[in-house]
């Protein structure tokens, strides 16, 4: 079943306002997850151990995360998807869009295999 990893540039309040609206939505914040341990470390550490746990990372980041999952697709290493978002469609400090996105996207997908899959999230996916 799908699940989400929110990268540090997304508020922990995103967690906590999903998990109040979906109690069977498995999302967690890498602020809290493995109480912090993995803020601040290089994103392919953050992606790989979001794949062992089964964890589809969502993340803004469009500089970094495409290269790191170009080499892993080189290495032929799986990943466990990764939901990008563009500040352009959905704004970081737009608490009340991205959660409908979220759970929207949890709600199409969420019997989903997320191996490998990239995709992004927008509001215009909710029309």
């Amino acid at each position: 079943m799908l699940a989400y990893l929110l990268d540090e540039n997304i508020s922990p309040i995103i967690v906590e306002q999903l998990r109040s609206l979906n109690i069977g939505l498995r999302v967690e914040s890498v602020h809290k997850w493995m109480d912090g341990a993995l803020l601040g470390q290089p994103d392919a550490l953050l992606l790989r151990t979001a794949g062992t746990e089964g964890l589809t990372l969502v993340t803004y980041d469009l500089r970094t995360i495409p290269d790191l999952l170009k080499e892993m697709a080189i290495e032929n290493e799986a990943h466990q998807g990764v939901l990008f978002i563009d500040d352009a469609s959905i704004r970081a400090n737009g608490f009340g869009g991205l959660i409908r996105a979220l759970l929207y996207h949890w709600n199409a997908h969420r019997e989903e295999d997320w191996i490998n899959r990239v995709a992004f999230l927008s509001t215009e996916t909710m029309l």
